[in-house]
């Protein structure tokens, strides 16, 4: 609770820094997920409620802009304009604050990850990023941008985590493996006993 908390504070405080209406915020998230490979139908499946449910997309896309949120060289489409999500422009300040939530998120798998590992009587390090990314911010982003910036999964991710770490031997690969490769829907499926893709030699315990 103490964690949902804490999340729920830093998005109240993007809220509250910009001014920034429930639904306004909900279609930001939704701008940004726009941009994801793998879930860019999360804006058109929105766009295709009813407006009178979700609000005058143009106009809160007029509000972030007068709001400085939203770049003024950005061209609002009139209504019955194609819109292209994509396109949108934000402010750096403003990314820079977004990004700092998400860097949380990503401090806080830093933290609960194994520091390193023994195979074979040889240790290895867990927590090695150099060859893959420029910096920790850049790696708490990448993160954050697997998840989607979804606090709910992100928790989700800690507990397998956790259970793996304090359960079995499998956390045995690099920290930029577990997110680039999403190694926590292996460690779903190792704790829920699907055992299709998982091999049983690094169980300690279930």
């Amino acid at each position: 609770m103490e964690k949902l908390s804490l999340t729920i504070d830093n998005e109240l405080a993007i809220m509250e820094k910009y001014h920034i209406s429930p639904n306004e915020w909900f279609l930001i998230k939704l701008l940004f997920l726009s941009n994801e490979e793998y879930f860019p139908e999360y804006i058109f499946r929105f766009l295709a409620i009813p407006a009178e449910m979700r609000g005058d997309v143009r106009e809160q896309l007029i509000s972030l802009q007068n709001k400085g949120i939203i770049l003024k060289s950005y061209k609002i489409p009139n209504k019955g304009e194609q819109f292209y999500p994509e396109d949108v422009e934000f402010n750096k300040a403003f990314l820079r604050t977004f990004f700092k939530s998400s860097y949380e998120l990503g401090e806080e798998l830093w933290n609960e990850y194994p520091f390193s590992t023994t195979i074979n009587g040889v240790p290895y390090t867990l927590k090695n990023i150099a060859k893959k990314y420029d910096s920790i911010e850049d790696f708490f982003r990448a993160y954050g941008k697997a998840i989607h910036y979804d606090e709910a999964k992100h928790k989700h991710i800690i507990e397998l985590l956790k259970w793996a770490r304090d359960n079995t031997s499998y956390v045995c690969f690099n920290i930029c493996e577990f997110v680039i490769s999403r190694k926590w829907e292996e460690i779903e499926k190792l704790k829920n006993g699907d055992i299709g893709t998982i091999n049983f030699n690094a169980v300690r315990a279930l």
